[in-house]
């Protein structure tokens, strides 16, 4: 059986380029671990993808209203931090999928 890899196209803006990521699903566990081993960001994801540190924030630019919701342990970490704009998400809670397609991120690094 042949398993079919779909493409999933998305702009990752950093702190001094963009990066067009081309993945699939499965290929990564979410955005953090993504961005990880795509795009060097020191002290990215310090606790490893638990959406406890907030250390891997990124901006939704544009894309599918159901990325912006949150689930309740990510919803605490955001306030936490102080960031309370629905278009803000730790990137270890945003799963690689179809939604993910044409969609722009960008890392935030001051907050």
């Amino acid at each position: 059986m042949v398993i079919q890899k779909s493409d999933i196209r998305f702009t990752v803006i950093g702190e001094d380029a963009s990066y067009v990521i081309e993945t699939y699903t499965g290929e990564y566990r979410n955005l953090m671990a993504l961005i990880t081993d795509k795009i060097y960001v020191e002290d990215f994801g310090e606790c490893k993808g638990m959406g406890r540190c907030g250390t891997c924030v990124v901006e939704i630019m544009d894309i599918e209203d159901n990325l912006h919701l949150l689930e309740r342990n990510e919803e605490a970490t955001m306030k936490k931090i102080g960031m309370t704009n629905p278009n803000y998400r730790l990137a270890c809670q945003v799963l690689i999928n179809e939604e993910l397609k044409n969609a722009t991120f960008r890392i935030c690094y001051n907050y």
